[in-house]
């Protein structure tokens, strides 16, 4: 960049960063790679680029999250939440809160993975995050944003995992409430297939097949 743009070159390291342009050759080294780039980029900002800062400070999360360096991406997860509360960035509180919980649900830590969710959840509600980004079901990974429906379903599933069915049927049904209130048909899904699992498990198969 012989102009000396940083800030362009930060642009232009953040498109070629981003992890869907990488996920398809799930390349996820090369992503860090630019993530920290631009973050050195926006450390270095005169005017101080604490929006810039965080969006890296998540992309590495979710980078390392994939790579299943969860020490590594619960770091990274815990600097953007540090910014977006010191910005009072309240949907930046919200991505950390979920990113920090589905790096703790995957280590099997289901009770700080809860206690995670739970910030999510009433920052969504706060701000009237119905949808989020949508729900991005499989096995534990639901994607990395909030929202009022992710975090019902990131809920009850930490809840099944812990063996609280009760606790999690009650999240899988709000869920579902939401799911059918804003038409999205693939969260109803999860929430039928989760209602499917709980009642499996707690022994009411008839309730199961339904």
């Amino acid at each position: 960049m012989e102009s000396g743009d940083r800030d362009g070159e930060g642009g232009a390291y953040g498109s070629l960063g981003k992890l869907n342009a990488y996920e398809s050759i799930g390349d996820y080294r090369k992503a860090i790679e630019h993530h920290e780039k631009l973050l050195k980029i926006a450390m270095q900002s005169e005017i101080g680029d604490w929006g810039g800062e965080g969006v890296a400070y998540g992309r590495l999360g979710k980078a390392y999250q994939f790579l299943s360096d969860y020490r590594k991406a619960i770091e990274y997860h815990e600097k953007l939440l540090k910014i977006a509360k010191e910005i009072s960035d309240r949907e930046g509180e919200g991505v950390a809160y979920g990113g920090l919980c589905n790096a703790y649900k995957s280590m099997g830590d289901y009770r700080k993975a809860i206690e995670y969710h739970e910030k999510d959840l009433k920052i969504a509600i706060e701000i009237g995050d119905r949808e989020g980004e949508g729900v991005a079901y499989g096995g534990l990974e639901i994607g990395h944003r909030g929202g009022e429906e992710v975090a019902y379903a990131r809920l009850g599933i930490a809840y099944q995992f812990l063996g609280d069915y009760r606790k999690a049927i009650e999240y899988h049904e709000k869920l579902l409430k939401i799911a059918i209130e804003i038409g999205d048909r693939r969260g109803e899904g999860v929430a039928y297939r989760s209602f499917g699992n709980a009642y499996k498990s707690i022994g009411d198969y008839r309730k199961a097949i339904e």
